[in-house]
């Protein structure tokens, strides 16, 4: 076999590198639960000072902020209804002035909200979805921008609904999460003159607390069943998703979706 020249390797890494985000700033919205909740922890483990972003759940956020306090970090947790703009400017605004500007930007924030058939859907429930699962994103990005340094990195939550049209009576958040993963990719061109990237990762089901309100024991049963894989995924593995994508491992990564279901969206 023929070596590669020696410019093509990389002096003094070893294959057992680590994430290591000392020093850096990262605002994780939706942080109060779930995958939120694991990518905020998982950021302040590689690191990161952590601005922890919750709407109702306010005692999940601060046992957050707790956990990151005693990794040594700074945390801070900030309330904000994700579904007014002026609400996402204020929380963005407020987590860069607490940590001194930001390095990471987590769009998590969202929910499924509730199931309603096509013939009974109000536009005020369209609106509520969009904005939640796709504005925000839109706002979020747009106010970190002036606080964002060279280098930063910005990673959106989109979900496999977005290839399948989603689950029963679940049509406007699918297709949220499909504009989710165009926005990325424009952002991705919009801003790499910038130096800054932005990914997504697009969940399978996961075993969180938004999988136990919105589908049935007996429906988490057949999407395993279902599954290459055999199994639903977790919190944890979505994190260390994010992890990569927001360390120098992807470098050169922008513009990507990477998926994180165990097969089910090929199944």
């Amino acid at each position: 076999m023929r070596s590669l020249p020696l410019r093509w390797l990389r002096q003094g890494v070893s294959a057992t590198r680590t994430i290591d985000l000392s020093g850096q700033t990262a605002l994780v919205t939706g942080a109060s639960s779930g995958i939120g909740q694991a990518a905020a922890l998982a950021l302040a483990e590689a690191g990161c000072d952590v601005a922890i972003h919750y709407n109702t759940g306010a005692g999940g956020a601060e046992e957050v902020a707790r956990a990151v306090r005693d990794l040594g970090r700074r945390a801070i947790a900030l309330q904000g209804d994700f579904t007014a703009s002026p609400e996402v400017d204020r929380v963005v605004q407020q987590a860069a002035q607490k940590l001194d500007g930001l390095d990471i930007l987590v769009n998590n924030a969202g929910s499924l909200v509730r199931r309603v058939p096509l013939a009974e859907a109000s536009d005020a429930h369209w609106d509520h979805v969009l904005a939640l699962n796709l504005s925000s994103v839109f706002w979020a990005c747009r106010a970190a921008l002036p606080h964002l340094r060279r280098g930063a990195r910005i990673v959106n939550a989109a979900s496999i609904v977005a290839h399948t049209g989603g689950g029963h009576h679940s049509y406007p958040y699918a297709a949220a999460k499909g504009g989710v993963i165009s926005l990325t990719r424009g952002l991705a061109n919009e801003l790499a003159p910038r130096g800054i990237r932005v990914n997504a990762i697009s969940p399978g089901t996961i075993d969180t607390p938004f999988q136990t309100r919105f589908s049935s024991p007996e429906r988490l049963a057949e999407i395993r069943a279902a599954t290459p894989m055999q199994r639903l995924g977790s919190a944890a593995e979505c994190a260390d998703a994010i992890l990569y994508l927001v360390s120098d491992l992807s470098a050169f990564v922008t513009g990507e979706v990477l998926e994180v279901n165990g097969g089910q969206h090929y199944a």
